[in-house]
């Protein structure tokens, strides 16, 4: 008599615990499931009629901040000291960082299909402009996972984390291209602006817009996104958590 082989079933515990203890915070809620969307029904930032911001470039922050405000699960499981319980359970630490990455990545993601749909109905969007936000809000997602995952591990405190990120992420939407158009900055720093992701991803988005179609220039921001997401879990996976 052969014996039934039993389907293995993938524990996603984690990955429920990661992504309902997120959003159980009303700010991370707000940045990561209702802004997002919201920003589609300013008209002025989608039509050119703003003179000063830019609804990608917003949008771009809105992901950045709501991606770092996520990963800081990391940093409170470390300080309550769940970390340490997890990790004496059954579980790999490189499972325990995929269901919270992909936990972390889960609502933004749904967001920008959401706004590549609204923004189809609403601008009239093309399908291969509105295809090509999508690759590109969602490849910019992965990337700010990846980089506040990478950054909350270098440090211990949630508050401390959060003051140094909101140095970094003033200065990068000054010079990426999210909040000033890069050809209002000075040529050095423009060039200074390529070492933060969210140049890649409006660099690729601007392209986008001026042209209609996902040339190679495009392709090259979201190969660059693509570098530094793998950069960013690389590092971060190699820092101790507990």
């Amino acid at each position: 008599m052969s014996s039934a082989t039993a389907t293995p079933v993938i524990n996603l515990t984690i990955f429920r615990y990661a992504l309902i203890k997120g959003l159980r915070n009303p700010l991370t809620l707000l940045f990561n499931c209702i802004l997002p969307p919201a920003l589609l029904f300013v008209r002025p930032l989608w039509t050119g009629e703003s003179e000063f911001f830019s609804g990608f470039g917003l949008l771009a922050l809105t992901i950045w901040g709501g991606s770092f405000l996520m990963a800081q699960g990391i940093l409170a499981d470390r300080e309550s000291g769940a970390l340490t319980r997890i990790m004496a359970a059954p579980i790999s630490m490189r499972n325990y960082l995929l269901q919270n990455l992909l936990a972390y990545m889960l609502p933004l993601a749904v967001q920008v299909a959401l706004i590549s749909v609204l923004g189809a109905i609403l601008y009239s969007w093309t399908f291969v402009f509105a295809l090509g936000i999508f690759f590109a809000l969602l490849l910019f997602t992965a990337t700010s996972v990846a980089m506040s995952f990478a950054w909350n591990c270098l440090f211990r405190r949630k508050e401390s984390s959060f003051v140094a990120f909101s140095a970094v992420v003033s200065l990068g939407s000054m010079i990426s291209g999210a909040l000033v158009p890069m050809d209002a900055l000075p040529t050095a720093l423009q060039h200074v602006g390529a070492i933060f992701p969210a140049y890649w991803a409006m660099r690729s988005i601007d392209y986008l817009q001026q042209l209609g179609t996902m040339n190679l220039d495009y392709w090259v921001g979201i190969a660059a996104l693509l570098l530094f997401t793998v950069a960013f879990i690389l590092y971060g996976g190699k820092r101790r958590l507990a």
